[in-house]
């Protein structure tokens, strides 16, 4: 799989410091002109349905789990992949050690039928909602955050991620 990009995000980038390790999936679910994205209407931005992989997970299979979680459907069939994004960063509840997650993004397709959402305590907190949006408006509504310097760790990375698939375009 290829490397889309390295987001390095560190207030100290050298030394050796305690390093947490995470590798997520990203689905990628396209229909006619719009993608389904998940909106936390705390951050008020879009991020592609997915999460962490579990240990010993297989990635397909995380996949089918973190989408049916957030945004309550089932997916009928993982694509190929785009590629993956590294980001490496100081860790929010302790600056002396730094947070690296992989995140791998597949196109995917989901069945028609709405099964319900699996939020966790966090996803509940952050009001994550499925919501189907044009490429255009989740790159507008995400370049915002990024512009007030008010965002999320992953909000670079998926607005990366969503002028990527706009430039793939025709």
């Amino acid at each position: 799989m290829k490397l889309l990009k390295i987001f390095d995000r560190r207030n100290t980038k050298h030394g050796a410091q305690p390093i947490i390790y995470r590798n997520a999936v990203r689905a990628i679910i396209l229909k006619e002109d719009k993608l389904l994205m998940v909106y936390s209407e705390t951050a008020k931005e879009y991020k592609f349905p997915g999460g962490g992989i579990e240990k010993e997970e297989a990635r397909e299979v995380a996949l089918k789990r973190e989408t049916l979680e957030e945004v309550g459907h089932d997916i009928k069939s993982v694509n190929e992949p785009l590629g993956y994004v590294d980001q490496l960063y100081n860790d929010i509840y302790d600056e002396d050690k730094y947070f690296y997650q992989r995140s791998y993004y597949y196109f995917c397709e989901i069945k028609d039928e709405y099964v319900g959402m699996k939020l966790s305590e966090s996803e509940r907190a952050m009001r994550f909602l499925p919501r189907w949006v044009t490429l255009d408006e989740a790159i507008r509504v995400n370049q915002e955050k990024i512009d007030t310097n008010n965002e999320y760790p992953w909000t670079e990375r998926e607005l990366y991620v969503l002028k990527l698939l706009k430039g793939m375009r025709p």
